[in-house]
């Protein structure tokens, strides 16, 4: 089995666990279409990373987000990821400009390409984003100070948030949990989402990088209403209806094309 598919099942349950606080192991193979022991290798895994409490036949939540650490989210949708990316790159002009870039996994494939221009200053307060950009010797690489926050490997707190509010960027480019026509786009980290809000703020052209499976969802932390985005890049998979939303709001949506999605294994019941 494969480590996307593996942290696509993690997902599942982290989100059954957030739902209903507790499930029954012997039920998990037949809700995830796999093995016995594939699933005692997830839970293994999860209960490594302290995402799990274990006992008597049953888990339960280590804590109360869904929200997947970064290490996990990395396999996830990558080729989305890597072509919404490349989209957003697209977006930046060639000439010396400031430009923020938030944390996140589909932000660290716009940050791939972006390490190569050396006509650019990019602040960040993502240290997997800054290690990216970093490890080309060419763009100038800002980073902010703050708290680290594990789960993102994000830095977050005043400190971030100061440092952030002395810029002001030509462009904003920053992922998101979840984008809403109602909720607008949220974060699972109120911290993390008060970064992101001043990143926004401080940019003449703000864009959201998101992959389809972020549409619609909708988390606690909010970054911004629907209005205080100018674009939002994500790909094809995503629910057409609520694309349509999004655009009568008044949001550039841009869908970049993707293969047709496999149909999802049937499910028992739990």
């Amino acid at each position: 089995m494969s480590e996307a598919a593996r942290d696509a099942r993690i997902s599942v349950i982290l989100t059954m666990l957030a739902q209903r606080g507790e499930l029954q192991v012997r039920f998990l193979p037949g809700l995830l279409g796999v093995s016995g022991p594939t699933v005692r290798r997830d839970l293994a895994v999860m209960e490594d990373k302290g995402l799990v409490r274990r006992s008597y036949g049953r888990i339960a939540a280590a804590r109360r987000s869904a929200e997947l650490p970064v290490s996990l989210r990395r396999s996830q949708n990558i080729e989305a990821k890597r072509r919404i990316g490349a989209l957003a790159c697209s977006l930046i002009p060639t000439r010396p400009l400031m430009v923020a870039l938030s944390g996140g996994s589909t932000v660290g494939f716009a940050a791939r390409l972006l390490a190569n221009r050396a006509d650019l200053t990019v602040v960040t307060n993502g240290l997997d984003t800054a290690t990216i950009l970093a490890s080309r010797h060419v763009v100038d690489v800002v980073v902010t100070g703050g708290n680290a926050r594990p789960l993102s490997n994000d830095l977050v707190g005043r400190a971030t948030e100061r440092a952030l509010r002395g810029y002001q960027f030509d462009f904003a480019v920053v992922g998101a949990d979840g984008i809403s026509p109602v909720a607008g786009v949220t974060q699972h980290s109120s911290s993390g989402a008060r970064a992101t809000r001043i990143m926004l703020e401080q940019a003449k052209k703000r864009i959201v990088v998101a992959d389809s499976s972020k549409l619609g969802r909708v988390h606690a932390a909010k970054v911004a209403d629907p209005d205080a985005v100018h674009t939002v890049v994500t790909d094809s998979h995503g629910n057409t209806d609520l694309v349509r939303s999004l655009r009568r709001l008044g949001l550039d949506i841009i869908v970049v094309a993707m293969p047709p999605a496999a149909k999802n294994p049937r499910r028992a019941p739990i």
